[in-house]
């Protein structure tokens, strides 16, 4: 049997008898998906980062509401903000948290990224991995429930809010206005269980001198949280340039282009590979593709290149050692720091950069990282600075969830700490789990490199991925319902 498959002998009458249900159930599964997947909700976020978060996320609400009436369920709209399912009358409750706004686009879709398709057992669409798939699994955990007529002694619900990949603050509304469940699982991470999540330090670094006439203009934005796969700048004609243009190693293309006053210059476009912001190791970052080619080839001044080459060291480390921000634990691993978008503002070169530093640091890495940003010639501006996160790995919940996995899956994992950032650290007790696992790769060609995972273009999710998630999501929350005490 193949690796990820469930393992039938392995499962009781009643695993056997979800694993029909479920089958059964996806080609429904998958028109439900379809129909949240086709709203392009990108979040908006207002300067009071209150609800709502844009018109899309409020479409989306509202329809993945709707498709929870038609199936004859509670709902309830807390501001457009946050959107609940609910099966059971319980005075306490166990909620299945997941997002609905998705990250930009991004470049080079082989796909229409907002018109949903299903391609050798592949969902692809912006946000069916990175989150919608987990909703709509959500709503068929109360769906299985509600069919079988199953008494539960709490109520299930499955939220799902609208800013998750902006900052959460749809959590920080919710948390501050209502009661939130006695237990909370989070379906955006990888099996069995992550019980725990890094700090989270970001900023914005602003070079102190003003970008010379040389480098007209640099832009790179794919959002904080993702690798950049494009980044673009206008350099004057310089003496170097026609080395790049010849270059046959180089990610960056040259374009001819003329200034405001006639005088000739180049648009330079660096091509990466995306990947989260928190594992940049599994992409390759555009932003240091072009300021590495800016600097190899003397296209902006000498001081220019110094702020860039600062920027390319911080990247090219990748553990926040330039910054003074490297720390490591047993259970974390070490710092992860890189340097995600880049832009003129004001006359100076700015650069915002993630980091997810170990769950034992206990150190103040904004000072730190302020008096090594000084010393290289740069302000830094702290727009983000998240302390970690730790669920007890063994909570009766975790090892439920676990053994469920384990069992159904035949691995042997155990619960983890993880660089993402998920609900699971803004909401009181709760876990993340799933729906990654380990999987055959996706058929030869269906993909391009750097397409297919979630914050990539062509994102998309393996439906046989989504069937024994939600195998294991159904039978580990009965257990946890039948053995857990809140």
């Amino acid at each position: 049997m193949s690796l990820g498959e469930l393992q039938r002998e392995q499962m009781t009458d009643e695993d056997k008898e979800i694993a029909l249900w479920v089958s059964d159930k996806m080609p429904q599964l998958v028109k439900d998906l379809t129909r949240i997947c086709r709203i392009p909700s990108v979040a908006v976020v207002p300067e009071d980062k209150k609800p709502p978060y844009g018109p899309e996320c409020v479409r989306v609400l509202d329809e993945m509401l709707q498709i929870g009436k038609e199936y004859g369920l509670d709902t309830k709209n807390f501001d457009s903000c946050v959107g609940r399912i609910r099966y059971g009358d319980g005075e306490k409750s166990i909620g299945i948290w997941s997002h609905l706004d998705v990250v930009p686009v991004g470049g080079y879709w082989e796909h229409d990224p907002f018109e949903p398709v299903v391609e050798q057992g592949y969902m692809i669409a912006r946000g069916c991995q990175d989150n919608k798939s987990s909703a709509v699994m959500a709503l068929y955990v109360l769906l299985y429930m509600k069919e079988h007529k199953i008494k539960l002694p709490y109520s299930l619900d499955a939220y799902m809010g609208t800013s998750e990949e902006v900052g959460m603050f749809d959590i920080d509304h919710f948390v501050a206005h209502y009661q939130c469940p006695e237990l909370s699982l989070v379906p955006d991470s990888g099996f069995p269980v992550c019980c725990g999540e890094r700090g989270s330090f970001n900023g914005e670094l602003t070079a102190n001198d003003i970008v010379s006439e040389r480098l007209i203009s640099l832009s790179c934005d794919c959002g904080l949280y993702s690798v950049p796969n494009i980044a673009e700048a206008v350099v004057m004609d310089a003496p170097r340039i026609k080395e790049l243009i010849s270059s046959r190693k180089s990610s960056v293309t040259v374009e001819q282009m003329q200034t405001e006053n006639g005088k000739r210059a180049w648009k330079l476009t660096a091509c990466g590979i995306t990947a989260h912001g928190a594992s940049p190791k599994s992409g390759s970052n555009a932003l240091t593709i072009l300021c590495e080619a800016i600097c190899r080839y003397e296209l902006a001044s000498e001081n220019d290149c110094k702020v860039l080459s600062w920027i390319i060291s911080i990247n090219k480390d990748g553990n926040g050692t330039q910054l003074g921000a490297f720390f490591e634990d047993e259970i974390s691993g070490p710092t992860i720091l890189t340097v995600t978008q880049g832009w003129i503002r004001d006359g100076h070169l700015v650069f915002g950069f993630l980091s997810k530093y170990p769950a034992g640091c206990k150190e103040d890495l904004a000072v730190i990282a302020e008096k090594k940003a000084n010393e290289n010639g740069f302000s830094l501006s702290v727009t983000r600075n998240t302390k970690p996160t730790l669920f007890d790995p063994k909570h009766p919940a975790v090892t439920i969830m676990t053994d469920t996995y384990n069992r159904l899956t035949k691995n042997h994992e155990k619960p983890f700490v993880m660089s993402g950032g998920t609900y699971a650290r803004k909401l009181p007790r709760a876990f993340a789990c799933g729906t990654g696992m380990p999987l055959p790769p996706a058929p030869e060609g269906l993909f391009k490199k750097g397409h297919g995972d979630y914050h990539q273009p062509d994102e998309a999710i393996s439906l046989k991925r989504v069937e024994m998630a939600l195998v294991i999501y159904i039978k580990g929350i009965l257990e946890i319902c039948r053995k857990v005490k809140l």
